[in-house]
């Protein structure tokens, strides 16, 4: 069976919702989210910021859904045009986690990362679209369980199981290179800015590093570190009694205790950049984490839960998937729920992705996958076929 961490980065993220200003250039003052760097292209300059040698930009989000079989057979599946494309397979995936562009999965032994080849630069005020050919980047050693986290300059990678993680440069896997930049001894590694925060299991802490790995001096206490994601608002890392929120703007640590006598959050998912987060809170139900507010809500849920994710929309969706194989979207304040029929076997573990208008869900055994609006009292708009297996599965565009 192939095992994915909740926060699916987790495998799931989506489009942060941005005015899209189509093909032009962003100015260095900018707004971004957390990562985006600062130093964007002047009105003068032809190349938009977030552009590579060999992409392209687009008018709109290029959504594609990449997937892997148990063997390592891949393919691409366009869901704007229809068109599916076989790729180069990788290794026989075990585990697997996405930031919206690359997937990477990894067995025992290593890991292996896959460029989608699309992908969004979202900068708060406007966002860029990016389109570019797929292809596997290159392997690193190390295998187990994977998490994978990105800012504009950054990819880090971590193995939880081996206390273990990396920083890569972004912009060197978009050419094809795996280039390190920094090594940690870390469960959790999340890239912020020019900064990375790590969860140091060995110390019970979460420590803020310079891009090259070495201690700036903020550091936090946090019992068993497990668990992170990035927000708008700044890197969060799952604590046993709360989290530990690292905020973009002056990188400071809070502290942000959990209600205790519950599960604890042990990963993260939402829509890309979105301040809420969701994660399951055991057999209970959800968390919900809002890192603009500083607040964490319980969810209760008449079914367990094995995802779930924040859409963070106008209407607060969060989509989830139930241990009977149905998709369960909560919505607004009163987390008025709809569900729909079963989709997958029950106790299965697929694959839940979201964006800013579906959600789509791996159907291994059927060889689709759903999507769901989840606007649309989680109407099942549609199953669509893909060439091999989605025993992973990784929206790419978002």
């Amino acid at each position: 069976m192939l095992h994915a961490p909740h926060h699916r980065s987790a495998l799931g993220l989506g489009i942060a919702a941005a005015v899209t200003l189509g093909l032009t250039a962003c100015t260095s003052g900018s707004a971004g989210p957390p990562g985006a760097g600062t130093a964007g292209s002047s009105t003068s300059d032809p190349t938009p910021h977030g552009l590579v040698a060999g992409a392209s930009e687009a008018a709109e989000p290029q959504l594609r859904l990449l997937v892997a079989d148990d063997t390592g057979a891949l393919a691409l599946h366009d869901l704007l045009d229809g068109d599916a494309t076989d790729l180069d397979a990788v290794d026989a995936p075990e585990h697997a986690a996405t930031d919206g562009r690359f997937l990477v999965t990894s067995d025992s032994d290593r890991t292996t990362i896959v460029d989608g080849g699309s992908w969004t630069v979202d900068h708060g005020d406007h966002t860029h679209y990016y389109d570019a050919a797929a292809r596997t980047v290159g392997t690193l050693p190390g295998g187990g369980p994977v998490a994978v986290a990105s800012s504009e300059s950054t990819t880090t990678l971590s193995w939880p199981d081996a206390d273990t993680a990396v920083a890569l440069d972004r912009a060197a896997l978009g050419q094809g290179r795996v280039s390190t930049t920094a090594r940690v001894d870390a469960a959790v590694l999340l890239p912020l800015g020019d900064l990375l925060v790590a969860g140091d299991a060995g110390r019970d802490r979460v420590v803020v590093l310079d891009a090259q790995g070495e201690p700036t001096g903020v550091t936090a206490a946090c019992t068993d570190p497990a668990g992170g994601i990035v927000t708008r608002v700044g890197a969060v890392v799952g604590c046993a009694d709360g989290a530990v929120l690292v905020t973009a703007e002056d990188a400071v640590a809070e502290h942000l205790a959990a209600p205790a006598d519950l599960p604890r959050a042990t990963g993260f998912a939402n829509r890309t950049g979105r301040p809420t987060v969701a994660a399951l809170a055991g057999d209970t139900g959800a968390w919900l984490l809002d890192t603009r507010e500083r607040t964490w809500e319980h969810v209760p849920t008449d079914r367990p839960l094995v995802a779930v994710t924040a859409v963070d929309d106008t209407d607060e969706h969060v989509v989830a998937l139930d241990a009977d194989g149905r998709v369960l979207v909560l919505s607004g304040p009163e987390r008025t729920a709809v569900t729909t029929d079963p989709l997958v076997p029950a106790g299965s573990v697929p694959a839940l992705q979201v964006d800013a208008q579906r959600a789509y869900l791996a159907d291994p055994d059927d060889r689709v996958v759903h999507e769901v609006d989840f606007a649309d009292d989680a109407r099942v708009a549609r199953s669509i076929a893909v060439p091999i297996r989605p025993d992973v599965l990784a929206e790419v565009g978002r």
